[in-house]
């Protein structure tokens, strides 16, 4: 995932194995009205998590003021939060600085976070592009009512990319300038976590008030019982709503962006790649429909929708999306597999291709295009070179920096 560093001196959420997922996850893709769920034990009248994943195994209930790690770190708000974790701004007191607190639940399936975190921590910093990847600071556990909650303390940046498009640019895409600046920044820093072998200073001098100001405004939530009982200590006596950052902020942001890639629960090393991968399906690699191993693979941050359909997408409608627009044959591995799944696809009469299709996505009537003709040909290319369907022959990031669109 890709945050846009608001933060500067310290914080758009990336998928690492492929190029192409980093922009299209959210980190609260759910949004629940705790008082409108039906059959829902608790209630709370503020958008935010889910208050039945407050239960043992679920989240770790935070409160405001909170000190965490034997008094060292004191939660000021929160910033977000997912199917796995919930994410605060916190005040580290013993350095004196501010900090993002990435909370799990306790029944947190095993990943390689914290192992590759460490790793690029224990890396040398003189590489360029290290600058563009999110950093661990410290890391700790927590003991509460629902379990023990692995806690990564990480540098605080600001929101992630599709949250900026989605709420900050009209047109639900990124200004042209934006676009490249950040396509730029999101391959650098995969060039740096390459060179690792994985695949995925300004504010902290503010009073804490100055500080929580930057977040945005604290909206909170009483939570009762729908029978009116007291609540059990699996819940938090509050909800916060999680920080909207000044629009002032943003669009200084979007003039001049600065990015971290960030969230590495899916992240793995080269040497150790999953068989499984919890990818959207609008934006999975072919190797994870057909069940094969991982490797490396931008359309979104221009057109501002995913290349591929992203409300019908059953593995056989994904591959042929696939087929008909990327000018490559399926390895002969995957033909039996295809041949099976072929009969449920569904084939578009318009005959697509990637450059036709973006064309016909980004000069959409109802949008003002900034760039020309020429340069989304150009960047079409750029693409096709990371949708090849065999993963050893796709572009690398540092292939793609040379090409001449992102100069």
């Amino acid at each position: 995932m890709v945050s846009v560093n608001l933060f500067r001196a310290a914080r758009a959420k990336i998928l690492v194995p492929s190029i192409a997922a980093v922009f299209f996850q959210r980190p609260h893709v759910r949004q629940y009205h705790g008082g409108q769920r039906p059959g829902q034990e608790y209630k709370c009248g503020v958008n935010a998590e889910p208050l039945h994943r407050y239960r043992p195994g679920g989240y770790h209930p935070v409160v405001l003021g909170d000190s965490l790690s034997n008094g060292r770190y004191m939660v000021l708000h929160k910033l977000g939060w997912g199917s796995y974790s919930t994410t605060w701004a916190a005040k580290d007191q013993l350095h004196d600085r501010y900090v993002a607190l990435k909370i799990s639940v306790a029944e947190a399936k095993r990943s390689k976070e914290i192992e590759i975190l460490q790793k690029l921590a224990a890396s040398p910093r003189f590489h360029a592009e290290s600058s563009y990847v999110n950093q661990m600071l410290d890391h700790f556990s927590v003991v509460g009512p629902n379990g023990s909650h692995n806690c990564l303390v990480l540098e605080l940046i600001g929101p992630n990319v599709s949250d900026v498009i989605e709420n900050y640019c009209g047109e639900d895409r990124l200004p042209s300038r934006t676009a490249r600046s950040i396509s730029r920044q999101v391959l650098k820093g995969l060039d740096y976590l390459a060179s690792n072998g994985i695949r995925h200073g300004g504010l902290h001098s503010l009073s804490e008030r100055d500080f929580i100001a930057r977040l945005g405004e604290l909206e909170m939530g009483l939570v009762t019982r729908q029978d009116g009982k007291p609540l059990s200590s699996n819940v938090p006596t509050h909800i916060v709503r999680s920080s909207s950052f000044r629009n002032k902020d943003i669009q200084s942001l979007l003039s001049s962006p600065s990015i971290k890639i960030i969230d590495f629960g899916e992240a793995f090393f080269n040497f150790d790649a999953p068989k499984t991968l919890g990818t959207p399906p609008p934006v999975r690699a072919p190797e994870i429909v057909f069940g094969d191993r991982l490797d490396n693979r931008i359309f979104e941050l221009v057109t501002g929708q995913p290349p591929f359909d992203a409300v019908m997408s059953t593995p056989p409608i994904l591959v042929q999306q696939m087929i008909e627009l990327i000018d490559d044959e399926l390895p002969s591995r995957w033909k039996v597999k295809w041949r099976e799944m072929e009969s449920e696809a569904v084939y578009d009469e318009d005959n697509w291709t990637l450059q036709s299709w973006m064309e016909e996505v980004y000069f959409d009537n109802d949008k003002h295009p900034e760039f020309t003709r020429e340069e989304i040909r150009a960047m079409a290319k750029l693409i096709a070179r990371l949708m090849k369907f065999e993963p050893s022959l796709r572009a690398t990031p540092t292939d793609i920096l040379a090409e001449p669109w992102l100069k």
